[in-house]
């Protein structure tokens, strides 16, 4: 049933949400102001309570059927403050995400394998960021079965050769390559469970190949100079540069991802023993790192003056409101912008903090430290998944060359004879 109310007491609530999420006085005042014009158009039309489609039929009137992004500045953020008014009226909060990929969902007869599977890999402690690749990429097989009308026995030769000409003119070739391996695992864990025709794992990976196996590229590092050259960018004058310092020195003197850096939090922080222990978002083994002085004092100087007094478990967060956790492709674009002004030539190099993490174990490698060191301090379980750095070392592969036998004169003077 939907609850009557009159826009005064929506607007009187939003206001003291926008205030205590550290909104500009400024600010607030442009969202009043664009209420008031809503209230004189209700005011108009003799409408009493408000409701979403009170704002849409405002917007309507306002700007007539121009799209959304055809529209001004200024506009725009006329439509976001009635838009965020129906969002505090359903929901509580000002802003709701408008861009969400819909949620995954597998129904019916054959969607209860594909269920299984995943709830299979939450059992085995699978990782939830692997979890939620495996959702998108089952979802193109699913999808495809329900279009063609068959369950999960309907799998055959045939309908495999098919479906993987639908990915050909579909996907680029890594996410076609991607989605295989993750159809393979799926269908491995089907004939485990005896759910198919012909349940002979090997005749299924078989014809589930990956079209092409490269070699693996050379990862893109970045020497010490250039690091230093990066930090020292870094306006600290303002809470953003405080923020950015804290976060590209976790990203360049641990090699900590991007997703455990965006994902830190306070109980991560163990001040009392200078400790950083986290579990790791990729793996979820736990990683634990000594806090140095250097990055200690970055996290404080940002946690003191840097940081909006909002109530959010992470310690960083967005530099303006509504302030909420960072995403991994803000912190790319960061991490840009600072290489820009530091000018540091990336073009043929990827840029991001995973350069980072890459530059760092290079750097050790060129000081000698032993494998297993490196490997705990980038959180590899084995050293195995660090030797992938070493084809950047190209000093030690020097030290691997073969010297070149020396040939006498007289193989020269017979050669043409």
């Amino acid at each position: 049933m939907e609850v009557k109310q009159k826009l005064s007491d929506i607007t009187a609530g939003l206001t003291q949400l926008l205030k205590t999420k550290m909104y500009k006085e400024a600010c607030i005042k442009k969202f009043i102001y664009s209420w008031e014009y809503l209230e004189k158009f209700m005011i108009k039309s003799g409408i009493t309570f408000y409701c979403r489609d009170v704002g849409e039929a405002f917007i309507k009137e306002r700007f007539g059927d121009i799209p959304y992004c055809d529209l001004k500045k200024s506009k725009k953020d006329k439509v976001r403050h009635i838009q965020a008014l129906s969002d505090y009226q359903e929901r509580g909060i000002p802003f709701r995400k408008r861009h969400n990929v819909p949620e995954i969902t597998f129904t019916g007869e054959l969607g209860t394998p594909f269920n299984d599977f995943i709830e299979y890999s939450k059992a085995i402690k699978r990782s939830e960021s692997t979890i939620q690749r495996y959702k998108e990429r089952i979802n193109t097989l699913y999808l495809d079965l329900h279009q063609s009308d068959l369950d999960i026995s309907g799998i055959n030769t045939a309908y495999l050769v098919k479906y993987l000409s639908h990915l050909d003119e579909t996907h680029r070739e890594v996410s076609r390559n991607n989605t295989i391996m993750t159809i393979r695992v799926f269908l491995r864990y089907l004939c485990t469970e005896k759910l198919l025709q012909n349940n002979r794992e090997e005749y299924w990976m078989s014809i589930l190949k990956p079209r092409s196996v490269r070699q693996p590229k050379i990862p893109s590092v970045y020497s010490r100079e250039e690091v230093e050259r990066l930090i020292d960018a870094i306006d600290r004058g303002n809470p953003q540069g405080k923020r950015d310092y804290a976060m590209i020195l976790l990203a360049s003197r641990y090699g900590l991802r991007a997703s455990d850096i965006i994902g830190l939090r306070y109980c991560n922080l163990d001040w009392t023993n200078n400790r950083i222990v986290l579990l790791q978002q990729k793996t979820g083994k736990k990683l634990e790192l000594p806090l140095s002085e250097e990055v200690g004092n970055a996290i404080i100087e940002y946690l003191k003056f840097g940081r909006p007094n909002i109530n959010e478990p992470y310690v960083f967060i967005t530099a303006m409101a509504p302030y909420c956790k960072l995403s991994s492709t803000g912190m790319n674009i960061t991490i840009t912008t600072y290489m820009r002004q530091a000018d540091i030539g990336f073009e043929e190099r990827k840029h991001g903090p995973h350069a980072l993490r890459h530059s760092l174990a290079s750097n050790l490698l060129s000081l000698n430290e032993p494998m297993p060191v490196i490997s705990e301090i980038l959180g590899h379980s084995a050293t195995e998944s660090t030797m992938c750095y070493l084809r950047v070392d190209f000093n030690q592969l020097k030290q691997c060359a073969l010297e070149v036998s020396c040939v006498p004169s007289s193989f020269y003077e017979n050669l043409y004879e």
